[in-house]
């Protein structure tokens, strides 16, 4: 990520911007134009997933397939990274007195710094307060082959549920209480929670917690004392995190004869911007004069760096060239690029 962020910055500072690098290889750049008074904030993020063995292409390599780019992240964000570093390297004027632009990093990932868990755009603002009360948060906003424009995200509550059993020999495991078998209940339970929804412009958002990562057991010959759970469940624009976590409460309460113990992690809220914001309406009208049609609106029930830009001040809209996201073979198409391109043009130019 330091190369990456190395190379952002490289390319930027060829361009005329000012740049600045921070602790966790953010890439903040910002450059002043002959537009009028307002700044306007381009946001992208850098980092991505893991691989899994369920690759058939090499992650790590950049192959081109017809119109699509596979590699690891390349619809989320490194397309819509390349995307905008085109654009902006080829910019000699601009409707905007100032553009602002943040490359973030560790936006799928955290990392932990002088003992604090972090992540980069969050850390970013908490030493920086962006001029921009505007701007475009660039995340993957296809569907069906075309652009939509997002006016929310989703936040987020995670957790772990530990089951406590107790350890024994295995050859003969009445003499303990297998925590494993005692997690199928807590599993189950949290499956018949009912999946959340919420309907804009006709577009609906749709999550449901998910049980994302499990351990316990020490040995093969050791009936298990411990059995973990990770989950997580994103939380709708029309909803409260607060209330999300009492319905796990509520849920759990009715598991019997089964000792746990549940641990949040600090949550993440949720994203809405109206649909009449400037910075909405600047995305419908670019995407309608350079494609020709009328753009979609909709909600993400994924998290995006809206969320804490929208707290600092920074209302923005989300559209961006990728459609599939964290999946074995990720691509992303190339009409999709050039297309967005020429919006993101259109919107800095007009």
């Amino acid at each position: 990520m330091k190369k990456c962020a190395e190379y952002l910055s490289s390319e930027l500072g060829a361009n005329g911007f000012k740049v600045e690098d921070d602790e966790l290889d953010n890439v903040y750049a910002e450059k002043s134009f002959d537009g009028d008074g307002e700044a306007f904030l381009i946001n992208c993020h850098f980092d991505t997933v893991s691989s899994t063995p369920r690759w058939v292409r090499n992650p790590l390599k950049v192959s081109v397939e017809g119109k699509r780019v596979y590699g690891l992240g390349a619809s989320d964000d490194k397309g819509s990274v390349a995307a905008v570093l085109y654009v902006l390297t080829r910019l000699t004027k601009c409707r905007f007195r100032k553009l602002e632009v943040l490359f973030s990093n560790y936006e799928d990932n955290s990392t932990v710094l002088d003992g604090e868990t972090c992540l980069g755009t969050p850390y970013f603002l908490s030493h920086h307060k962006p001029e921009s009360k505007m701007g475009i948060n660039v995340e993957g906003t296809v569907e069906e082959g075309r652009l939509m424009v997002s006016v929310g995200c989703g936040g987020r509550v995670g957790f772990t549920v530990t089951t406590i059993g107790k350890e024994a020999h295995s050859s003969d495991p009445r003499k303990g209480r297998n925590a494993i078998y005692d997690m199928i209940t807590i599993i189950n339970t949290l499956r018949r929670m009912p999946a959340a929804r919420m309907t804009f412009d006709g577009y609906e958002a749709y999550t449901e917690l998910s049980v994302s990562k499990i351990q316990g057991g020490v040995a093969i010959n050791v009936v298990p004392g411990e059995c973990t759970i990770t989950c997580e469940r994103r939380v709708l624009p029309n909803e409260d995190w607060e209330m999300v976590k009492r319905k796990v409460e509520e849920a759990l309460a009715n598991v019997k004869d089964v000792e746990f113990k549940i641990v949040y992690s600090k949550p993440q809220r949720s994203y809405l911007i109206d649909k009449t914001h400037p910075a909405v309406r600047l995305a419908i009208r670019s995407v309608e004069r350079t494609l020709g049609y009328v753009p979609r609106l909709k909600v993400e029930s994924g998290r995006t760096d809206s969320t804490y830009l929208g707290e600092a001040g920074v209302k923005t809209a989300i559209l961006g060239p990728g459609e599939i996201a964290h999946t074995a073979d990720e691509y992303v198409n190339i009409d999709r690029l050039e297309e967005f391109n020429r919006v993101l043009y259109d919107m800095l130019v007009g």
